[in-house]
């Protein structure tokens, strides 16, 4: 499970300084815009998986502070996790394979993948190439499920 607390890290980190306040190169966005991109990018992930499982979808999108990660005052991060369960055990496999072809078709990149057949559980990622929201995926055996981690990473509210 380390490899996928750091992916969650790579993912949610600016990489920007605390004392960098409306720093010119975040993004300006509301909360609903960043939620309903994170819902869309999550609905292609699953329909690339092209899979038949339960799908354990929550509807809540998360929104934290970026400053306890180093980020700049005011900036936010948000998250959509999800997961799917109940997969076939063939399915698993080809499922991460075609969501790691699925990422790299749309030219999703920047963080990597730990695609090995050989390998009981699998990890993908990357981020989109506007660099707005990144996808993280891990499947687990023997549960035969997928999760997911949909993230926005330190964007800026419109000042109100």
């Amino acid at each position: 499970m380390a490899t996928a607390v750091l992916a969650l890290t790579l993912l949610t980190s600016c990489g920007l300084t605390a004392d960098s306040t409306k720093d010119k190169s975040l993004r300006i966005a509301t909360e609903d815009q960043i939620r309903a991109e994170l819902k869309q990018a999550s609905d292609r992930a699953y329909q690339a998986l092209g899979v038949k499982g339960r799908l354990g979808q929550s509807e809540t999108v998360n929104f934290s502070g970026c400053e306890d990660h180093g980020g700049p005052k005011g900036a936010r991060d948000a998250i959509h996790f999800w997961q799917v369960d109940d997969l076939d055990a063939a399915e698993l496999n080809p499922a991460v394979e075609r969501l790691q072809k699925w990422l790299k078709d749309e030219g999703w990149g920047g963080l990597g993948d730990q695609w090995d057949a050989s390998k009981v559980d699998h990890e993908v990622w990357g981020k989109n190439p506007e660099k707005t929201v990144a996808v993280w995926a891990q499947s687990f055996r023997p549960m035969n499920r997928i999760i997911f981690r949909v993230s926005a990473s330190c964007f800026q509210p419109p000042a109100s």
